[in-house]
């Protein structure tokens, strides 16, 4: 750029939609002034590799969308007024703050700022920025979040927040009051080990609420109204007792709790969730499944694998809809009666100590794969003490 590189530039430019270039060389920066230079010919820059401190957008810039790819170097991040810019993405910077300037990049949609170095995360910085929808600040180094001040405190716009893979450890619900427009909040690999509801808040239009891969050991979100919640998904953590949700959840229909330390499940849990339809609760320490009183459940698929369960009751409780039920690597050692009540759902129990006679009667749903149990090529040996043969193919290893 300090020759002939702005013409050929221009006429790249003018011929074809996208433009690559391998290693510019620059007078003074590849931001402020040489943006605006090219503004007029380019609607998206992607900076691969970045290498100064700083990145300027200029006043009345017009490009759309800016990509900062790699920039560990770069410390800060200034913009002047601006009602174009639609999409910011940083990533492996320095910065230690959300952009004091964000304010002034009054179209913002997109804001995405991750692998930098954020610790404080101030939702009143987002105030003015009343097109942002999505905000992505995952693995910085946040710690601690700041509600939105003021009387009345103004509203964020936002509708997916992101912020898994930070440092926080407690976490307050209640901060997200000014943010009812919310559908989505991700905060997977975090170290919450405290999620608290402070005050009586309602999110009209959260859908999915992540809270896995933390050290939550209990949860409780009655202070919560929810009315388009559909996904709840707390695994893995370290949870020993069910949370504690709240109610009503009308349009609620799937739910994780792999990866607890979950001991004892009854199914009566689930009454107050009609419209529930998956359940995960694998690679827990459940060892008996049952109902303390009469339910029915609209549930389809569950998943209950890698448990040590070694009573499956299903007295009680009924499950009309029920096509999948996966029951791997557990400590059976019957067939639950599940057949007589739902004749199409397909059972799986590999790795269970099921004894061979006990699965001599299920022979041809073996055979068609309706009921799984360790199925074997003829030609292989089983790793348990005795086997049968189910067609000219297979066989079924089990226990005498």
């Amino acid at each position: 750029m300090t020759t002939d590189g702005g013409a050929r530039l221009r006429k790249a430019f003018e011929v074809a939609k996208e433009v690559t270039i391998g290693k510019m060389i620059v007078s003074i920066s590849p931001s402020g002034p040489f943006l605006q230079r090219f503004a007029n010919y380019v609607d998206l820059v992607w900076f691969d590799s970045y290498r100064e401190a700083a990145f300027q957008v200029p006043d009345g810039n017009t490009i759309s969308g800016i990509i900062i790819g790699y920039a560990p170097g770069m410390r800060t991040f200034i913009a002047g007024s601006n009602t174009h810019l639609e999409s910011l993405d940083i990533s492996k910077c320095s910065l230690d703050r959300v952009p004091q300037t964000l304010p002034k990049m009054t179209k913002l949609k997109f804001l995405s700022i991750t692998q930098c170095k954020i610790t404080v995360l101030r939702l009143d910085m987002f105030a003015d920025n009343q097109y942002l929808k999505n905000l992505d600040l995952s693995y910085n180094q946040i710690q601690q979040l700041l509600p939105v001040t003021g009387r009345p405190a103004r509203m964020l716009s936002i509708e997916t927040l992101t912020l898994r893979g930070n440092l926080l450890q407690n976490l307050d619900l209640a901060l997200f009051v000014a943010m009812p427009q919310l559908l989505n909040l991700n905060f997977l690999n975090n170290l919450i080990v405290s999620l608290d509801v402070s005050a009586p808040i309602a999110l009209p239009n959260l859908s999915g609420l992540y809270l896995g891969y933390n050290k939550l050991v209990s949860l409780d979100l009655r202070n919560l109204t929810l009315p388009k919640l559909e996904t709840f998904s707390f695994g893995p953590n370290a949870l020993t007792q069910m949370p504690i949700l709240p109610r009503p959840l009308p349009k609620f229909n799937y739910l994780s709790l792999s990866a607890n330390n979950l001991t004892q499940l009854d199914m009566t849990y689930f009454r107050p969730y009609p419209n529930l339809q998956k359940i995960y609760i694998s690679s827990n320490q459940i060892t008996t499944v049952r109902a303390s009183s009469p339910v029915r459940l609209q549930v389809d698929y569950l998943e209950l694998s890698n448990n040590k369960i070694t009573t499956f009751n299903i007295t009680g409780w009924d499950m009309p809809n029920i096509t999948l039920l996966n029951l791997d690597g557990n400590q059976l050692s019957v067939v639950p009666s599940v057949f007589e009540r739902y004749p199409k759902v397909y059972l799986f129990m590999n790795r269970n100590p099921v004894l061979c006679d006990a699965l001599l009667p299920f022979k041809d749903r073996l055979k068609n794969y309706q009921l799984q149990k360790d199925p074997w090529p003829l030609s292989k040996a089983c790793t348990t003490i005795s086997s049968f043969t189910v067609d000219e193919t297979m066989k079924i290893c089990c226990d005498q």
